[in-house]
């Protein structure tokens, strides 16, 4: 046998290996996250992890209507099913994560080491008093919430938007109908649909919602 034929073989065989400790490391996310929803429903909202679909529609929303140089803030990050796309799309300085459930922040800490964690709710964030505009990419289960706790959330983005014109949010929802009601019939915000991803597991549609230009109907 020749050194060509051997080395092949042996290349083949560690691509074999990766492709099933893939797999291996897929399968326990999922069958993680599903444990997760069955404890949490309301707080996660859906039985699987956003899909690398998902992922770059939502990186692709927040690098195309967010401010240049604008602070970009992820809630809802989860395990980092969206934070890594961001990572590599922003400087580490540009970029935080916010999860409320503490064993999601710690594994988002560990697979994302380089990028800002905070285990908090959304509103609790000390970057919201400091200047300038931010890019709020939300994977907030709106739909599946309290109801209170949802109002409380979307006033909050709500008083932000209106605060700093730049600034922008990106939501995305499983559901056909606008997501965030309370933004959606503020006269001095405009929501729109950036894209629908059907290669999510559910499909999702992906939302803008920013300031109104002065004069704008």
């Amino acid at each position: 046998m020749s050194s060509n034929l051997r080395r092949r073989r042996h290349l083949l065989r560690l691509a074999a290996r990766r492709r099933a400790a893939r797999a291996v490391r897929k399968s326990r996310d999922a069958a993680g996250w599903l444990h997760s929803f069955a404890k949490h429903p309301r707080s996660i909202g859906s039985v699987l992890p956003s899909s690398k679909f998902l992922a770059r529609a939502m990186t692709e929303a927040a690098l195309k209507y967010g401010a240049a140089g604008a602070l970009v803030i992820e809630a809802g990050a989860g395990k980092g099913a969206i934070t890594g796309t961001l990572a590599a799309a922003l400087p580490p300085a540009r970029l935080i994560a916010c999860e409320y459930m503490a064993d999601f922040a710690a594994e988002l800490q560990r697979r994302q080491p380089e990028t800002a964690v905070f285990c908090c709710r959304v509103q609790d964030l000390p970057q919201w008093a400091e200047p300038g505009n931010k890019t709020i990419v939300s994977s907030l289960p709106f739909r599946s919430l309290p109801q209170a706790e949802a109002a409380d959330i979307a006033r909050f983005l709500q008083t932000e938007l209106r605060r700093n014109p730049a600034s922008v949010l990106i939501q995305f929802t499983y559901g056909i109908k606008n997501p965030i009601p309370p933004l959606a019939d503020d006269p001095a915000i405009a929501s729109f649909r950036h894209a629908t991803v059907l290669r999510n597991c559910p499909p999702a549609t992906v939302w803008v919602y920013r300031a109104k230009a002065q004069g704008a109907a």
